[in-house]
């Protein structure tokens, strides 16, 4: 049997999808927690192909870069569209977390910053901008089970794992659903309750 090994800090961050990924997968790994006072060794040590995690080892061999790794996992876990058309809307959700997710990274950077709650409301209301052009998508799409009708797909995983983590690194703050996309907040609440349920309930950092 084929063992991975996922190593990153004790963050979601750039570890949340392939967390999620491999809890679904069902397959036998080990989540290894990197401890802030390892990474300077751990770094240099030869793991880290560009000294970065997450690092993702599968047998002997290593793959790094975060979405390198989750449409790896997604290809493994047969989580991709049926035709480029959807890889294309998922391969692009995915890409659309590294804005998505940009203004949160600066809170995270900045507890003692004296503008924080300035930051606070432009992370808000990036993560608004962001939520309804995913809304307007799914929407566009069909508004199905799942993003792409009744096939669960990368793309289910990512809105139901970023969207959260959001809303946790932005201090919990609840977004108003109903009002910014009640068709995607219902798709995430499904996923969450069903394929998500172990990742959330083991792995998520809260």
């Amino acid at each position: 049997m084929t063992k991975y090994i996922l190593h990153y800090f004790p963050l979601n961050g750039r570890g949340l999808l392939p967390r999620a990924l491999l809890t679904y997968g069902k397959v036998e790994w080990t989540n290894h927690v990197i401890k802030f006072e390892e990474w300077p060794s751990i770094k240099t040590s030869g793991l880290c192909e560009y000294e970065q995690v997450p690092i993702l080892e599968v047998g002997d061999k290593k793959y790094s870069e975060s979405f390198a790794i989750d449409l790896y996992l997604a290809e493994i876990f047969n989580l991709m569209g049926k035709n480029p058309e959807e890889n294309y809307e998922i391969t692009n959700l995915l890409m659309s977390m590294e804005d998505f997710l940009a203004p949160i990274n600066k809170i995270i950077y900045a507890e003692k910053a004296a503008n924080k709650q300035e930051l606070l409301k432009k992370c808000e209301e990036k993560v608004k901008f962001f939520v309804k052009k995913f809304e307007k998508r799914y929407v566009d799409i069909g508004k199905g089970k799942y993003f792409f009708g009744d096939k669960i797909t990368l793309a289910d995983f990512i809105l139901g794992t970023s969207i959260t983590a959001a809303n946790t690194l932005c201090e919990n703050k609840d977004f108003p659903w109903k009002e910014i996309a009640p068709n995607l907040e219902k798709l995430i609440k499904r996923v969450q309750e069903n394929e998500l349920k172990e990742f959330f309930e083991k792995y998520y950092f809260k």
